[in-house]
């Protein structure tokens, strides 16, 4: 089965970020994960910036196999519009980036 990683570059709104944390880490991972049948989730914070200019300082990056890579992202969002999935007023929407992407060519691993 193809294999994806969706990922999201974010950040809280000034003043919320403590609320900004505790949805994104026990709320929106969990339950993108478990309704989505997503192999996993991780967060990581910016620690140094080598190149280019997104001014985001979080990223989380969601592990997914499936067949049909445009249902899941479709399912997503009519879950979104239904108001299934938990939503935060602690994320600022214009500055965030969200994509997904496939392999592309096999892992480099140590020799």
């Amino acid at each position: 089965m193809p294999r994806y990683k969706l990922v999201a570059l974010t950040t809280p709104l000034p003043g919320r970020e403590n609320d900004y944390h505790e949805w994104y880490n026990t709320k929106h991972l969990p339950e993108l994960v478990n309704k989505f049948g997503m192999n996993g989730a991780q967060r990581y914070e910016l620690v140094a910036k080598l190149i280019g200019n997104d001014a985001n300082p979080y990223l989380a990056i969601y592990d997914i196999e499936c067949d049909d890579p445009m249902a899941l992202l479709g399912a997503i969002g009519k879950a979104t519009a239904a108001g299934e999935l938990t939503q935060s007023d602690a994320s600022d929407m214009a500055s965030c980036y969200t994509a997904l992407f496939t392999e592309l060519g096999e892992p480099v691993l140590p020799a």
